[in-house]
């Protein structure tokens, strides 16, 4: 199946044959025009005619066509650069939303987080004027990789604690012991504590009668 610049650039072929021969024929007629008698004359004066302003027509539509085409094709580039540019805002909104919550998770003040906050915002505003390399760089390296330049900890991998975020508890809370819990009385006794109760007993008996 054609596309659409297919079929423009056979039309615009078409066209510019169709011109040359018309043109061609044209400046013919006007010769003959100019020998021929007074009669003929007046009729190949008016065959010139005909035959030029179709000429010029045909001119008319080849240059139709090619502002067509030269506007079609600035739409298309603007669409172009318009979908990059809609893409690049969104990867530099991630990138930027990621490293900020490492900012406000590290920041000791309010002051230190605006000034990490706007230490991001300038790397970023270079490191996306070459959108092509910002965008084939992997996200989760390319958060870490910021987060270090501007002087944070590398983010733990995925399903891991940093060692920062445990550091010292241990120190500080010991881990709690767990409930002994009592084992239930059982319901019958074991055969040694039958035999101690009983001769226990019998011992006390013997004790009395004597």
């Amino acid at each position: 199946m054609s596309s659409a610049a297919d079929i423009a650039r056979e039309l615009d072929e078409g066209l510019r044959e169709l011109f040359q021969a018309g043109l061609e024929l044209s400046l013919q007629v006007q010769a003959h025009a100019m020998a021929a008698e007074p009669a003929e004359q007046a009729r190949l004066s008016l065959t010139f005619h005909r035959l030029s302003r179709g000429v010029g027509q045909t001119a008319a539509l080849r240059m139709k066509l090619a502002r067509e085409a030269e506007r079609s094709g600035r739409e298309t580039a603007a669409e172009v650069v318009s979908l990059d540019k809609v893409r690049l805002a969104k990867r530099k909104a991630h990138v930027k939303a990621a490293v900020e919550c490492l900012i406000w998770t590290e920041a000791e003040s309010d002051e230190a987080e605006a000034d990490l906050k706007a230490e991001l915002e300038d790397l970023l505003d270079i490191e996306t004027q070459d959108a092509e390399t910002f965008e084939a760089e992997p996200l989760d390296t390319q958060i870490a990789r910021l987060a270090w330049v501007i002087g944070l900890n590398d983010p733990p991998p995925q399903g891991e604690v940093s060692p920062e975020a445990t550091e010292g508890v241990a120190a500080h809370e010991p881990p709690t012991p767990r409930p002994s819990t009592p084992s239930p009385p059982s319901a019958e006794l074991p055969l040694t504590a039958l035999r101690a109760g009983g001769a226990s007993e019998d011992d006390d008996a013997g004790r009395s009668s004597a």
